[in-house]
C-alpha cells in the first residue's frame, strides 16, 4: 500500500467511538526514528517494533495515537507499514522468533536507554502472523507494561502498543481502537 492508502485505511476521530484519534508530531516526518538498538541480537526485533525502524525497511508507514475518553488513561499508539518483496514476512518472522528466544533487553537510542523485560500474552489481533508481546518498561522509576500485537495483512504490518499513561496494567491490547483499525485495513487491502 502506498502512504496515500495508508492514510485512507488508518483510523480517524469519528471511527471509534469513546476514544481520541490524532496524528502524533513524529508520524509528520519520514519513515522511521531513531531506532532503538538490543544489546542481545535475538531482541532487535522488538526493539525495532518500539522504535518504529528496524532492518526491513518500510515502503511507506503511517501512525495514529488513540486515547479512551473515559479518562482510564488507556493509549494505543497505531504504526501501519507497508512493505515490499516479502518485508512483511521478514518483519513477522524476526518478531516471532523474538518472542521465543528473547526475555528481555537493555535498549539504547535516541539519548536514552530502557531495560525491556519481555513475554508472550494471550493476545486477540485476528491478523496473519500475529505475534503479542507483554513488554515491561519504566518511565522514571515508574514501571510501565506495554502490550505490543503486531500482525501483517498481506505485505502491510500493523503493529499496535498499548499501554496506561497511569502505570496502571490494561491486561490487554485488545481495544475497540485495535479492532476497528484491523477491521479498516482488512477492508482496504486488495
Amino acid at each position: 500500500m502506498t502512504r496515500a492508502q495508508l492514510e485512507s485505511a488508518a483510523i480517524e476521530k469519528d471511527d471509534v467511538p469513546g476514544w481520541e484519534v490524532t496524528v502524533p508530531k513524529s508520524a509528520v516526518g519520514p519513515v522511521g526514528g531513531a531506532r532503538m538498538v538490543a544489546d542481545k541480537a535475538v531482541c532487535q526485533p522488538v526493539a525495532d517494533a518500539l522504535s518504529e525502524s528496524g532492518a526491513v525497511k518500510a515502503v511507506a508507514a503511517v501512525e495514529r495515537s488513540a486515547v479512551a475518553e473515559d479518562r482510564s488513561g488507556v493509549m494505543v499508539r497505531v504504526r501501519l507499514a507497508s512493505y515490499a518483496d516479502g518485508g512483511a514476512d521478514k518483519v513477522t518472522a524476526g518478531l516471532a522468533d523474538a518472542a521465543l528466544q528473547c526475555k528481555g533487553f537493555n535498549g539504547a537510542g535516541g539519548g536514552g536507554k530502557q531495560r525491556v523485560g519481555v513475554a508472550q500474552y494471550n493476545g486477540y489481533l485476528s491478523a496473519d502472523n500475529t505475534i503479542t508481546l507483554r513488554l515491561t518498561m519504566k518511565i522514571g522509576n515508574q514501571p510501565l507494561p506495554v502490550y505490543l500485537d503486531v500482525g501483517s495483512v498481506g505485505s502491510t504490518v500493523e503493529y499496535f502498543a498499548t499501554f496506561n499513561v497511569t502505570g496502571d496494567d490494561p491486561g490487554t491490547g485488545s481495544t475497540t481502537a485495535e479492532r476497528m483499525q484491523h477491521v479498516k485495513v482488512g477492508a482496504a487491502t486488495p
